[in-house]
């Protein structure tokens, strides 16, 4: 741990560059009616060694509307970096913003509302800073603690909100640490964490277990310090949270550098590629995009939403999956990848139709649909065996990406549904693609 925070800790003369930089941003912002503030963990001095992020919110008053706030936090953003001759575009959280991109640092300027009242859910952000400080000055050991949950959730691929990753923030991973006092008792907590776990770090709710029926559907459950109404870990999905609370638990049985600094996954070639596929003897099929370059969130968002309903679909029809995957250049080609256990099936299938006690006319209509297959009783319904219209994925994909049921707005472009076999592996240029690949095999 010691030699980890060695590594990760920022140097000096990383601190002095980027507080130069902060200082010029600032000093241009300060020219425009807003009050400048710098946020995030290098506010806090919480970040990594190599982190290129600065946050910096530009504070309205409370009394300027949605839409001026909106307008105005553009238009300064904008004429800043145009000022610096940074590059910059326009990203989205509640409301837009932009991002720029200045001597290797992604600087996001960001409007909010000022005062006490939360008016739109960035206006936390500046609270959370102060929160997350005071707690620094109280105790400042617990620093080095954030910074080495920080770096170990990144070594197993677990740290972020955003939706490539789903996982934890910057923020949730500070919270955790304050919570439990350091960063190995947050792994010996989180390794005998159930699903569903609630913290509740400033003791905001009388009965924390309630907060269960208040945020439903969550997989962790942290209260937020400044708003009781809030759970930090929203975005926390159930792969994250496990892989999470196996990592802890193997880390304690068998602490290991590489739990922070992981070795890079070893770049099959397609041979290595293809004996794997044929040893595995399922069904890969690859939904190849092309695209506009997206905003990085929105692309995930959308790759995820077309997976959920593209494996929807299909299931419908009788095929089953292994599981799912997707893989993007994040410039203009993404993939979705799907293994399949069953890919190939009888020429009749068995459905099911009403119960005999139901309303006579939905079974007159089953009966006078499926006449010709002689529908029959069986345990109380009408059944019937009747011709599948697709036996086969490769028959059944054409017609599902023709439809394109539910895909997200900028993923209609299909450029090719490719079946990976033993003797037939995509060929691409994309060499982090084969890398992907493998992991996913």
């Amino acid at each position: 741990m010691e030699k980890t925070l060695e590594k990760i800790t920022p140097t000096a003369n990383e601190s002095e560059g980027e507080q130069r930089i902060i200082r010029i941003i600032t000093k241009k912002l300060e020219k425009f009616d807003v009050i400048p503030v710098l946020v995030g963990s290098t506010a806090k001095g919480t970040d990594l060694r190599g982190d290129k992020d600065i946050d910096i919110f530009i504070m309205f008053g409370q009394d300027v509307s949605r839409e001026k706030l909106e307008k105005k936090g553009l238009e300064i953003g904008k004429a800043v970096f145009k000022e610096i001759g940074a590059k910059y575009e326009i990203d989205y959280a509640e409301h837009p913003y932009v991002k720029g991109f200045y001597k290797d640092y992604d600087i996001e300027i960001v409007p909010c509302y000022s005062g006490k009242r939360i008016m739109s859910s960035v206006d936390r952000t500046p609270f959370h800073t102060r929160y997350v400080r005071r707690k620094l000055r109280e105790n400042p050991a617990l620093r080095n603690g954030m910074r080495l949950l920080k770096q170990f959730m990144k070594g197993i691929e677990v740290y972020g909100a955003e939706a490539k990753v789903q996982g934890f923030s910057g923020y949730l991973v500070e919270l955790l640490v304050i919570h439990y006092g350091s960063f190995m008792k947050v792994l010996k907590a989180a390794a005998g964490w159930s699903l569903n776990q609630v913290l509740d770090p400033e003791k905001q709710w009388k009965n924390p277990e309630e907060a269960r029926y208040f945020f439903t559907n969550a997989n962790l459950i942290v209260i937020d310090p400044v708003d009781k109404n809030r759970n930090v870990a929203a975005a926390v999905s159930m792969q994250c949270l496990s892989e999470f609370i196996i990592a802890a638990k193997e880390f304690l049985e068998n602490p290991s550098e590489e739990y922070f600094f992981p070795k890079e996954p070893k770049l099959l070639s397609k041979k290595e590629l293809s004996e794997k596929i044929e040893k595995r003897g399922t069904k890969l099929v690859a939904v190849i995009f092309r695209h506009k370059k997206l905003n990085e969130n929105s692309l995930y968002s959308q790759l995820r939403r077309t997976i959920k309903s593209l494996t929807d679909e299909i299931e419908t029809f009788g095929f089953k999956f292994f599981r799912s995957g997707f893989w993007s250049n994040e410039k203009n080609l993404s993939l979705i990848i799907l293994e399949f256990e069953v890919f190939k099936l009888p020429e009749v299938m068995h459905k099911t139709g009403p119960p005999i006690d139901q309303d006579p006319k939905n079974q007159e209509k089953f009966i006078e649909k499926y006449k010709k297959d002689k529908p029959y009783v069986k345990d109380g319904r009408w059944v019937v065996d009747t011709k599948r219209k697709f036996r086969e994925i490769e028959k059944l994909m054409p017609e599902i990406l023709e439809e394109r049921k539910g895909f997200g707005k900028d993923l209609k472009a299909v450029e090719e549904i490719y079946f990976l076999t033993g003797k037939k592996i995509l060929d691409t240029e994309e060499k982090e693609f084969y890398r992907f690949l493998g992991k996913f095999l």
